[in-house]
């Protein structure tokens, strides 16, 4: 069975990393939104292609203010845009780090899962074998298993 993977940290980097962590919560989590995914849905999305169309527009809006109506604040939207910005700078290497992550885990998780399954069928054989302490050990992994359970028969 091959190991493809071999991730551990030093107590020293879990801390350092618990410590980046917790200063990007204290300082963004007081400024940053949650939104319902029904909202975020309905609303209009700015990519990387409408990018250059809303800063162009902004410009357009701060060169000719007296085209602006009252309920268009430019200068809020410049805002907008520079927060968008910025957001994408942190993002971007953000979620480069969660999406490494996550397939880390997705590896560890699946080397850990298939060796698991691999002791308990040793631990089958050598209970068919008769080996002692075996049999316990294959009920105990038998009841935790996660594999389809047959459903009772309910009896009439």
């Amino acid at each position: 069975m091959e190991n493809n993977l071999k991730f551990s940290l030093t107590k020293e980097e879990s801390d350092q990393v618990d410590q980046a962590v917790n200063t990007l919560k204290t300082i963004l989590e007081p400024k940053l939104i949650s939104l319902a995914a029904s909202d975020k849905r309905d609303m209009p999305k700015m990519g990387d292609k409408t990018l250059a169309f809303v800063e162009k527009s902004v410009g357009y809006g701060g060169m000719y203010p007296d085209f602006m109506p009252k309920f268009i604040d430019v200068d809020e939207a410049k805002t907008d845009l520079r927060s968008v910005k910025g957001l994408k700078q942190l993002l971007t290497p953000l979620l480069r780090i969660t999406n490494e992550l996550d397939d880390t885990m997705t590896m560890a998780g699946s080397e850990a899962y298939s060796s698991a399954l691999s002791i308990y069928k040793v631990l089958k054989n050598a209970a068919n074998m008769g080996q002692a302490g075996a049999q316990e050990a294959s009920d105990d992994l038998k009841s935790r298993f996660p594999g389809k359970r047959k459903s009772a028969v309910i009896a009439e």
